[in-house]
């Protein structure tokens, strides 16, 4: 598939069909991940999970900056336990710019990393935002976060509504062998 990027100046036809072409894409490579990916994750920092509709958000995390960091990248599971798909729409903090969702994705047989304007949850379907897969982008970082820090994100969904939920800081990345793969024995306390 041959993907054309089109200008702010585009017409809205075309960035309509522009933001089908890239959800399609990233909805391509959710179906060809492993299910390993695909699964829930448990949450950490004591199992905080949070829950606006059939719309269920845990294992929020984070990797620590410097100084010099200009974005960070966020993970988190979204379950969606209702009978109605729902839509990742937006995703915002105090101290970054608008969050962007980025997975990899084959084009005329080159990899490449893809944006997406929004994310589609299918009924019953749970996606884990991993390194190396789906994650949640935030640019324009306004300060530096320091291994144990946390902060509030706001995400929103087309039909949950907006889901404030805690992003817990973790070791700079190559600073520990902490395996987000492991199957971690966390107490889950849910928040509304």
């Amino acid at each position: 598939m041959n993907a054309t990027l089109i200008d702010e100046g585009g017409s809205p036809r075309g960035r309509k069909m522009m933001n089908k072409i890239l959800t399609a894409l990233v909805a391509a490579f959710l179906l060809a991940m492993p299910a390993s990916i695909v699964t829930p994750a448990k949450a950490h920092d004591g199992g905080d999970v949070y829950q606006s509709g059939s719309i269920i958000v845990s294992h929020l995390w984070t990797h620590a900056t410097s100084a010099t960091s200009d974005a960070i990248e966020v993970y988190l599971t979204i379950d969606n336990t209702g009978l109605e798909g729902d839509e990742l729409i937006a995703a915002t903090t105090r101290f970054t710019g608008h969050g962007r969702l980025q997975a990899p994705a084959f084009e005329n047989g080159t990899l490449r990393v893809v944006e997406a304007p929004t994310l589609e949850i299918a009924p019953g379907q749970t996606i884990s935002f991993q390194q190396g897969g789906i994650t949640l982008v935030l640019p324009n970082v306004q300060r530096v976060l320091r291994e144990g820090d946390h902060f509030d994100i706001v995400l929103e969904f087309a039909n949950a509504g907006a889901i404030t939920a805690e992003v817990g800081v973790e070791a700079p990345v190559g600073a520990d062998d902490h395996d987000h793969d492991d199957d971690h024995d966390h107490d889950h306390d849910t928040k509304s």
